[in-house]
C-alpha cells in the first residue's frame, strides 16, 4: 500500500506546512507528501517525494459557497473532495493533516488503521455529543478514498455548498458519516479537544494561539532541522519498512 499524506493552506501557511511535513517525513515511512497551494508562489524547497499542486482553479467550491470564507482558511475545504480528484483516482486512502499538527514519534502505522468499512478515521472530540453521535476532530484524518467514492464524498461537497457550518468540513463529515467512522486514538491527534494521552505521536496545537505553537520546541525543532537530516531519519523508517 502506498502511503500518501496531504497538507493544504494559503500562502501564509506554506512555511508551517513544510515544517509539519518535515516532522511527518522524519517520523514515518510515508511514500509521498502533497501540498495543496493557492497560487504558484510556493518557493520553499521540498524533496522529490513531495508534490506541490496549485488548486486555485478548483471547481468544487465557488467563491459564493457559504463556507468558502468561513473562520478557517478556504483552503481547508480542499481536503473534503479528495476522493473525487484525478490526482488520487488510483489511491485507496490518504492522510490529511493540519499545518499545526507536529509528529514527534513514529506514526507509520496510522495508514494501517482498520477503516475498510469506514469513510474515515479521526480522533473523537468528547465535548460535542448529540444523542450518542460520534464527532471528530479532522486536523488529522485518514480518508478511505475507496469507500468515499460510493457517493458520500460528493454528498459532503454538496452539503458544504448548501449550508454554512461552524466548523465546515469537520461538521459535515461527522454528521454525514455516522455509523461508518473509525475513532482514531488521540495519541495521533493530541490536543485540547481530543484529550491528552500518556503516549503522544502527533501533537496538534488546535485552539492554541499561533505564536505559541510556532514557537513551541517541537515546531522549532523541525523548522530548523535541515532537510538532509530529515531524509536520513526517513530512510531509517523506510529500511524498517523493507524489513
Amino acid at each position: 500500500m502506498q502511503k500518501h499524506a496531504l497538507y493544504a493552506g494559503t500562502r501564509n501557511l506554506y512555511g508551517d506546512m513544510v515544517t509539519a511535513a518535515k516532522s511527518l517525513i522524519a517520523n514515518s515511512d510515508v511514500d509521498k507528501v502533497w501540498f495543496f497551494a493557492e497560487d504558484d508562489d510556493f518557493d520553499l524547497w521540498v524533496p522529490d517525494m513531495c508534490e506541490v499542486v496549485n488548486v486555485s482553479e478548483q471547481e468544487f467550491f465557488p467563491e459564493d459557497s457559504p463556507n468558502y470564507r468561513g473562520w478557517a482558511s478556504h483552503m481547508a475545504l480542499m481536503r473534503a473532495p479528495l476522493a473525487l480528484m484525478d490526482e488520487f483516482k488510483d489511491l485507496d486512502r490518504i492522510l490529511s493533516l493540519d499545518a499545526d499538527a507536529i509528529c514527534i514519534r513514529d506514526v507509520s502505522d496510522v495508514w494501517d488503521l482498520p477503516i475498510e468499512d469506514c469513510y474515515f478515521s479521526a480522533s473523537r472530540e468528547e465535548v460535542i455529543t448529540f444523542k450518542g453521535m460520534v464527532y471528530c476532530n479532522v486536523g488529522v484524518m485518514l480518508h478511505n478514498l475507496e469507500k468515499l467514492r460510493d457517493g458520500k464524498c460528493q454528498e459532503v461537497v454538496d452539503a458544504l455548498n448548501w449550508n454554512a457550518y461552524l466548523n465546515d468540513m469537520q461538521d459535515v463529515y461527522s454528521f454525514l458519516c455516522q455509523g461508518h467512522i473509525h475513532c482514531m486514538s488521540p495519541e495521533y491527534n493530541s490536543n485540547r479537544f481530543t484529550g491528552r494521552t500518556n503516549v503522544v505521536r502527533i501533537r496538534h496545537f488546535a485552539g492554541d494561539p499561533a505564536d505559541f505553537w510556532r514557537g513551541h520546541e517541537y515546531t522549532v525543532k523541525y523548522r530548523t532541522m535541515p532537510w538532509t537530516q530529515v531524509m536520513e531519519l526517513h530512510e531509517r523508517q523506510m529500511e524498517k519498512k523493507r524489513g
